[in-house]
């Protein structure tokens, strides 16, 4: 009996080591799998997306200011890295210096 409760308790404390290991190799399989949104996509088109958000063409998108980015898009998921999620285009991922017309302030209303 002894036995069969140290038996027990190891294998839940090596379930509970291993457990955000596994977590975060399939967040890393779920990211390498997104791929890319290009701008000359439809549904980059459908959204005015440009990867680098300089280049708005601010005729077209009259609602574009200075300093408007995915960076500060409360569509686009909080990383450091310089392509994230978007929710505005599922499993795809946009350049954190790009830009569309439905940006919106992360934060706001």
């Amino acid at each position: 009996m002894n036995t069969r409760r140290l038996t027990l308790r190891s294998l839940l404390a090596a379930i509970s080591l291993g457990w955000p290991l596994l977590r975060t190799a399939a967040a890393a399989n779920q990211d390498a799998a997104r791929t890319l949104l290009l701008e000359d996509e439809p549904a980059a088109k459908a959204i005015a997306y440009v990867a680098a958000a300089g280049k708005v063409n601010t005729t077209a998108n009259p609602t574009y200011r200075r300093g408007q980015s995915c960076t500060t898009c409360a569509f686009v998921e909080r990383s450091t890295a310089k392509q994230r999620g978007c929710t505005l285009v599922p499993g795809r991922v946009v350049m954190a210096a790009g830009w569309c017309k439905l940006w919106k302030l992360t934060g706001s209303a």
